[in-house]
This record gives structure tokens, C-alpha cells and sequence, in this order.
């Protein structure tokens, strides 16, 4: 392929593609998501950057009712739930949809399903913000994250067209009229999966005007469609989560605005899969099979029960965002939790990350898909790197991994296995701040308020434990606001070191590993251990509704406000009905909400 031809024509395609088409909206981007009205619509509960969400999170009224910042960066106040499952309902609504961009994980799990580019572009690039709940949900881009989008199209197109992956519909067209046949057949198909909906005539028209013109530059048939490919993977309408409705939306006698066919298609593929959707979320879309509860139900459980590894990309980056947000050290991703420690070797590292992944798929996809075994389950997946760190020597395979029962009495779930234990950690000692603020904030949705200007340091004790340190720090005066808050559940893990090894003994000493633990709620744990703390975690409605709450956070890309209540409290319900709370279950009730298939119309949208 003539690829500096293409390269050249870039400038050229950029002046071609109307404003608005190429490029990705540089500046705050809000509004509803769905007129392609690209207004602002306020501003979150943390200061806005280049990357974090500076959308509104209000609820039907358009206010934040409920969602109020708590004065702190990156903290949200949770609303209230009712409680018990015979709880009267309250009733369904949704808040508004705010403009959100596609995440770097959205963007390289979509061009991997688009066109078969398996190396994620984004490599190297500045980190994405979280919002005020912690998840990444970005509504607009840097000028330099632009420049990126640019030259990553560059190779992502060239890259497709020299190995094929670009499904053009035909072979050397003889003639002017062939070529627009196949061209248009091309727009349609390809565009649909693009832009995650059917293609605009007036989208057609000005992509066709740019294949016309660098085709008239001497560019082949195919490095003219490749030059359409990039285009299109520049626009708005496939970096945004922007899949049109009608203007000015319908508004139902409840004040609210249905999603489109394709907005379901997209939210559900963008949530449950952190990709495009599949051709049969696409073909129940374009047969109008998304518009019931029950449709999108059916749909939101095939693609939990996916093997593929589709299902798999969102089950890490929900749970790694969850996890690995607070406390830890700013860790990009599983692959780059390193230690010095011999133990933790470079195999152990590039080990972590198919652990954790495979256990989710264990569970969710394939497994009882309980809370109960997230969070108490004795095994997981060991290969050769992992099993010194999990004491094992039965049942690892000479290669790959497998699915072994670990040492009766030493683990419970996934806070006890080796992700967790060694990110939420210092390079050589355990850290049972960032074990409990993580448990405290993300499992229990608490709230913490800011620290104050000068906490002073951990000085460990010589010769004492990790615990006994912890314990002194907090009992400062300007600690012991917050640290009696998160502190106690962090310490149920001493049993586990840095590495996420498992101890007897820390210093030649006895592990402490007893305490009692108050909740956000008010709540009294009285644990010996997390093996012991971990089942209470499971009965806890607190666990159980933050659970619904962090999903429905995640898939919003903002905080859940009073207009979502009604949706949390029928999924926790659903969750409930199942001994040890079906999380599947409680997902696909929310996945098939009304907060979900519906949205409150944006202040100013409507007359």
C-alpha cells in the first residue's frame, strides 16, 4: 500500500470532513448524548480535567439531588435505598445521559472486534481521570489525546487494509459505478458497527465526497476505502457514545425520554463488554427486540454468559476499577504490579492479570455468579509463577493454568488473592490503610472526608508488626478521624504480607488479624480473620447495594442520584432473592431497568 500517500492526505481528508465529523470535539462536551447537541451540562463533584467526567449528575429534575459531592475529590454521597426485600418499591425513573466519550479500553476492545487490531493504540498515552465515583468515564479529550486519535487511525487503517481485515464487499471494481456500489455497501455495513447505529445519509454523502477526492489523488479502490476507514474511526459519532435520537426527543407522560434501539445496543455491549455490539445485539436492534424489560434482560444475560473473552474484558475493568481505585499505588493496569521481593517475579507479574481475569470468568460466566463466591471461594487460577506465592504443589499444569483448591483456612475470594493482597500494599510490607480504605469506600460505598493538611508518617516499630505500626499511627490526633474508620477492616488481612503471601508471623511474631469493624451504616463486624470477615461482607445489604450501586455507576459514567433509587432497589431485590446474592441476577435486573432504558431529557433540551 502506498502508506506515506496516505499518510500525506491527511491534512486533506481534515479539511475535506466537515467540522464536527473528524476529530474528537476538543473542549467540555455534555448535554443528553443523543441529539448531538454537543452543549454543557454542568459539572461533577471533582474538578474538571482533560479526561474526567464533567457531566451532569442530576437526577429527573435536574438537580443533584442525592449526588451531592461530600467535599472531597473523588467521593460521592450515596443515596438511600430501602432496605430488606419486602421493602415497598419505590418507583422508577432515570436521571439524565450524560455526553461520554469511549475509554481507552472501550476504543482498543472496538477496533480489536472492528477490524482485528489486536495491539492497543493507546500504549503510552496520558492516563485517563476518574470521576467523582472513581471509574473512568471521560466526556471530552485533551488536544494532544486528539493528536493521538489521529496518528493511531493512520495505522490502525493501514495496518486492517494490509492483512485483509477490512471486509471491503468486492474485489477490483471494473468501473466508476461498481466502485460506488461497493462503496456504499461498504459505508453501510462497516458504519453500522462504527458508529454502533445505521449511518445518516448526509454522513454518507460527505464520506463518499472524501473517497471521491483522495481517490482522484491516484489512491486505489482499497487505500480510498482505508482513507474512509479513518475518517470514520476519527469521528465523533465513533468515539463518542453518541447514538442518535430523534430531535427534539419523544418525552412520555412520566417525563421521560426512551433510549433508542441502538443507545440499548450500545449501553449493554459498552457495559457488559466494553465494546461494540455483537451482530445479534446489532440485528435485535434493527428488529426493534430491545424495547422491553424482558428483550433486554434476555440480551444482558448472553452477554454476561459470554466465553469469548468479550464478557471477560469488562468483568476485569469493572472489577480492576473498583478494586484497584482507591489507596493503591496509581496503578494503570494488573501488568504493571511489580515488586522487588524474589517471590514476586517477573512471571508472578504477568501472571496476575489472567488470574484475576479467569476467577471473574469463573464466577460470572460460568459459575453460580454469587456474591458469595466473589468473595468466599477457596481456589483459583495457579500456573507454574503462581503457585510459590499461594504455597501450592498439586494441580498446577506444566503450563498455562488451572483452576486449584488453595490451603484450606488461607484464602476467601478475591480479596484475598494475590491482585488485591499485593496492590493494596507497600513494595515490602503489607498496608492495611489501603486494604480497609479500599473495602470502606468501594465495597461499602462509604464516604471519607478530606484529610487533613498534615497527617503525619508511619513509623514502624522495630522488631513489631506491621499492625502494631498502623495501630500507632492512628492513634494520632489528626489521624484518628478517618483511620478508626477504614483501618479495622485492612487490619482482618494481616495474614497476608506485601507479596500477598500468606503468614503466620510478621516480625517473628504472632498476626493479629482480630478486630471489630463499624460500618458505613452503623453496623458492628466482629471478625478473627478475613476468612471470618469475608461471609459477613456476603449477608451485609451494605456490600449487596453497593454492589448494584457501583455497577449502575460504571455504566452511567456518573454517580447514581434520587431518579436511580427505584432501579438499585428492584435489582438489589433481584440479587436477594438468591442465597448469597446472585450478582448476575442483580446485573441483568439493572442492565433492563428503566434507569437504564430510559433518560430524564437534559435542562434546555425541551420547550
Amino acid at each position: 500500500m502506498k502508506a506515506q500517500t496516505l499518510l500525506r492526505s491527511s491534512l486533506l481528508i481534515a479539511a475535506l470532513l466537515p467540522a464536527g465529523l473528524i476529530g474528537a470535539c476538543a473542549g467540555q462536551v455534555g448535554g443528553n448524548g443523543d441529539n448531538g447537541n454537543p452543549s454543557s451540562s454542568g459539572t461533577s463533584g471533582k474538578p474538571s480535567s482533560s479526561n474526567s467526567s464533567g457531566g451532569t449528575a442530576s437526577g429527573a429534575s435536574g438537580t443533584a439531588s442525592g449526588a451531592s459531592s461530600s467535599g472531597t475529590t473523588g467521593t460521592t454521597t450515596a443515596v438511600p435505598i430501602p432496605t430488606g426485600t419486602n421493602a415497598p418499591l419505590v418507583p422508577e425513573s432515570a436521571g439524565v445521559l450524560p455526553m461520554r466519550a469511549l475509554t481507552y479500553k472501550e476504543y482498543a476492545n472496538i477496533l480489536s472486534d472492528l477490524v482485528k487490531y489486536t495491539t492497543d493504540p493507546t500504549v503510552g498515552w496520558p492516563a485517563a481521570a476518574e470521576n467523582e465515583t472513581y471509574f473512568v468515564a471521560p466526556v471530552n479529550f485533551a488536544e494532544a489525546i486528539i493528536d493521538n486519535f489521529y496518528t493511531a487511525a493512520d495505522t490502525v487503517a493501514e495496518a486492517a487494509l494490509a492483512a485483509g481485515n477490512l471486509s471491503i464487499p468486492c474485489t477490483n471494481p471494473a468501473t466508476a459505478a461498481a466502485e460506488s456500489t461497493c462503496l456504499q455497501s461498504f459505508i453501510t455495513t462497516f458504519g453500522l458497527q462504527a458508529y454502533r447505529r445505521p449511518v445518516a445519509a448526509a454522513e454518507a454523502t460527505d464520506l463518499t465526497t472524501l473517497f471521491t477526492t483522495v481517490r482522484g489523488l491516484g489512491l486505489s479502490f482499497n487505500e480510498s476505502i482505508a482513507a474512509v476507514v479513518k475518517g470514520m474511526i476519527q469521528s465523533p459519532n465513533f468515539l463518542y457514545h453518541w447514538e442518535i435520537g430523534p430531535t427534539p426527543p419523544t418525552v412520555g407522560s412520566d417525563g421521560l425520554v426512551p433510549l433508542t434501539q441502538w443507545q440499548i445496543a450500545s449501553r449493554l455491549a459498552s457495559t457488559l463488554w466494553q465494546s461494540m455490539p455483537d451482530s445479534t445485539l446489532l440485528q435485535a436492534a434493527q428488529a426493534g427486540n430491545l424495547g422491553t424489560a424482558a428483550q433486554v434482560e434476555a440480551q444482558a444475560q448472553r452477554l454476561l454468559s459470554d466465553t469469548t473473552g468479550h464478557a471477560a474484558n469488562a468483568l476485569y475493568d469493572f472489577h480492576f476499577q473498583l478494586l484497584f481505585s482507591v489507596g493503591t499505588h496509581d496503578l494503570g493496569d494488573l501488568t504493571a504490579l511489580g515488586k522487588s521481593s524474589p517471590i514476586f517475579t517477573a512471571g508472578v507479574q504477568s501472571s496476575v492479570t489472567p488470574e484475576f481475569t479467569q476467577f471473574l470468568s469463573s464466577v460470572y460466566s460460568t459459575g453460580d455468579g454469587t456474591l458469595n463466591t466473589l468473595l468466599t471461594a477457596n481456589y483459583s487460577y495457579i500456573d507454574q509463577d503462581l503457585a510459590p506465592i499461594y504455597g501450592v504443589t498439586s494441580g498446577v499444569p506444566t503450563t498455562g493454568y488451572a483452576k486449584v483448591t488453595l490451603p484450606a483456612g488461607q484464602r476467601s475470594g478475591l480479596l484475598t488473592q494475590t491482585a488485591y493482597m499485593a496492590a493494596n500494599a507497600n513494595d515490602a510490607v503489607d498496608n492495611p490503610v489501603f486494604r480497609g480504605l479500599g473495602i470502606y469506600v468501594k465495597l461499602f460505598c462509604g464516604t471519607i472526608g478530606s484529610p487533613p493538611a498534615v497527617v503525619p508518617a508511619v513509623n514502624f516499630i522495630q522488631n513489631g508488626t506491621t499492625r502494631q505500626s498502623y495501630e500507632m499511627h492512628a492513634a494520632s490526633a489528626c489521624a484518628q478521624g478517618c483511620h478508626n474508620l477504614f483501618d479495622p477492616p485492612g487490619f482482618a488481612f494481616e495474614h497476608y504480607d506485601g507479596d500477598g503471601v500468606y503468614r503466620t508471623t510478621d516480625t517473628g511474631l504472632p498476626v493479629n488479624s482480630a478486630g471489630t469493624f463499624t460500618t458505613p451504616a452503623g453496623t458492628t463486624m466482629t471478625f478473627t480473620s478475613a476468612i471470618d470477615l469475608m461471609p459477613q461482607f456476603v449477608q451485609s445489604a451494605e456490600v449487596q447495594q453497593c454492589m448494584a450501586r457501583e455497577w449502575t455507576r460504571y455504566s452511567l459514567g456518573r454517580a447514581e442520584t434520587m431518579a436511580e433509587v427505584g432501579s438499585l432497589q428492584l435489582a438489589y431485590q433481584k440479587g436477594a432473592a438468591t442465597p448469597g446474592f446472585s450478582l448476575t441476577a442483580m446485573l441483568s435486573a439493572l442492565m433492563s431497568s428503566k434507569s437504564f432504558m430510559f433518560r430524564a431529557p437534559s435542562p434546555g433540551e425541551t420547550l
